[in-house]
């Protein structure tokens, strides 16, 4: 498997030229024919022996560029010249001529040819004639590429204005992509529990209902598209054939060979520091260079400011909170140090950050696939967790950490978010909250830098919640009876059989039984009041 995060190089990987080489002397061509495939592997080289076979070549092929006699018997390489010029005024021609011929060469100039040359030159120097070729061939295809370019960018902007919804630009984009020569393409986003799900596709989507499960992790799945989420930054897969290899990480590259696909380049789409998803496609040439690269670059970027355009949008004027995730990693978390202390692959899952006193915090956390003894040890192991308690250990371990205050979530929310939950395993800590009123990314951005430093957060930009149900309901509820509240549902205090008792949930808080009853109860009745009148 070739896998590079930059493009794959002109170098290691050109481009092949097609070569017309006419001229009515069948020996002469045949010979030079061998010398410039010989002289170079990238030159494939087609010949025509007379002005009406070059006319019926050129009719039928598309040649990169093509060499010329200016003797052709029933015509000219001039007269041809001026024809191949009325249809394709920019195809490499380079003419070939016996002897210097002032005239000649005038009569070729007006009619804007490329290049001109001697036989006898070429004698003297064999490998002249390849050098001329690449030289002609190379300038060609950068004027095209550039044009090319200019023509994307202009559609681009098109693209942009026209589009009045994230899943319609996304179409467009990727349809305009396919259009410009990519065999597929397809933007990716985040679902509401971090999941991968396609916002739009275009071209060869056969491959993609093959390979893409929706819904699946970014770290699940070695793809492109994902490991540039996972990574937040671009990925450039060179497709190899993994025909008889048994590693189960290379499904997605045998169904790419059979598509046909030679390179895969996935970027993500970013604005000030915030991700939304990736741009992903496939192409069937050999390479995608360093300026195809930039270009998709300036797509990735073009659809991102779009993107987070369109979503403050629909928070000012709708009541839909937009929910992001925040990625703390190397210690900026409390609980990260637990994370790594625990078996491979085990998650916390925080439902409530709640402040114990003006010192710590408690973290209302669930744990699967670990037993009680192996949580013990972890905790006993970490300097930053300072206690646990266990409310439930049936399917799951439910249970309290208590940290000290230097909780990123208490940041968040003094940047007036609401939680929504915390997510930690050994690799990093992803906290989703909801913005709303005058909550913006980049206070919440500056709140976590200022305490944990630059480059320590990174942003993913997920999907949009309704505020109509828990936001709403728990508006009048004033902190200690919301913190109270959650830590009951969290702990099972209202299933039965009972898992904990408000005497054990009080001490969790490190308040009296009677103080954590009152605030209990008045949360009740406010949520039972509100009910009643929605």
């Amino acid at each position: 498997m070739t896998d590079t995060a930059d493009a794959v190089s002109p170098a290691t990987s050109p481009r092949p030229i097609s070569v017309l080489l006419i001229d009515d002397d069948e020996t002469w061509a045949r010979t030079q024919r061998r010398l410039l495939e010989r002289s170079n592997e990238r030159l494939s080289v087609s010949t025509a022996t007379s002005f009406e076979a070059a006319r019926d070549a050129l009719a039928a092929t598309e040649p990169d560029c093509v060499v010329c006699d200016y003797q052709l018997g029933d015509g000219t390489g001039v007269e041809l010249l001026a024809e191949v010029r009325a249809t394709e005024p920019d195809l490499p021609f380079i003419l070939v001529t016996g002897e210097g011929d002032e005239t000649v060469a005038s009569d070729a100039i007006g009619e804007r040819v490329t290049d001109y040359v001697r036989k006898l030159d070429l004698g003297q120097q064999p490998t002249g004639l390849v050098r001329r070729i690449e030289t002609a061939v190379e300038a060609d295809r950068s004027r095209r590429a550039l044009a090319r370019e200019r023509r994307q960018k202009e559609s681009l902007l098109e693209t942009v204005t026209a589009s009045a919804t994230r899943s319609e630009l996304g179409r467009n984009i990727c349809e305009q992509l396919v259009d410009s020569g990519y065999a597929c393409a397809w933007i990716a986003v985040l679902d509401d529990d971090h999941g991968v799900v396609p916002l739009a596709t275009a071209g060869d989507t056969d491959y993609l209902e093959a390979v893409i499960t929706p819904g699946t992790q970014p770290a699940d799945c070695t793809e492109p598209a994902f490991r540039a989420l996972e990574k937040t930054e671009p990925v450039v897969h060179a497709v190899t054939d993994t025909e008889g290899t048994t590693n189960e990480s290379t499904d997605w590259e045998r169904v790419a060979v059979d598509h046909g696909f030679s390179v895969v380049a996935a970027i993500p789409i970013s604005h000030n520091g915030v991700y939304f998803g990736v741009l992903t496609v496939y192409s069937r040439m050999p390479q995608i260079d360093d300026r195809e690269q930039a270009l998709l670059t300036e797509y990735a970027e073009t659809v991102g400011y779009a993107f987070q355009t369109t979503a403050w949008k629909r928070t000012l004027l709708s009541s839909a909170t937009t929910t992001v995730d925040f990625i703390l990693s190397e210690g900026c978390h409390p609980l990260l140090e637990l994370a790594t202390a625990l078996p491979e692959g085990v998650t916390l899952r925080v439902a409530t950050v709640i402040p114990r006193n003006d010192d710590e915090v408690l973290y209302v956390t669930t744990v699967r696939e670990v037993t009680r003894a192996d949580l013990s040890a972890g905790v006993d192991s970490t300097e930053t967790v300072l206690s646990v308690d266990y409310y439930r250990t049936d399917d799951a371990i439910t249970c309290g950490l208590v940290v000290e205050s230097s909780a990123p979530e208490t940041r968040l929310v003094d940047a007036g978010v609401s939680l929504s939950k915390t997510v930690v395993n050994s690799r990093q800590a992803r906290i989703s909250v909801g913005l709303g009123g005058d909550s913006t990314v980049s206070t919440c951005v500056d709140a976590l830098t200022d305490r944990y430093g630059e480059g320590s957060v990174k942003t993913l930009w997920t999907a949009d919640e309704s505020t109509t149900s828990r936001a709403e309901l728990i508006d009048d509820l004033t902190d200690r009876q919301r913190q109270v509240l959650e830590l009951a549902v969290e702990a099972g205090y209202f299933e039965r059989p009972r898992h904990n008792n408000t005497g054990e949930l009080a001490d969790a808080l490190d308040i009296s039984r009677a103080t954590f009853t009152q605030h209990l109860r008045a949360a009740q009745r406010k949520l039972f009041a509100a009910e009643i009148h929605r």
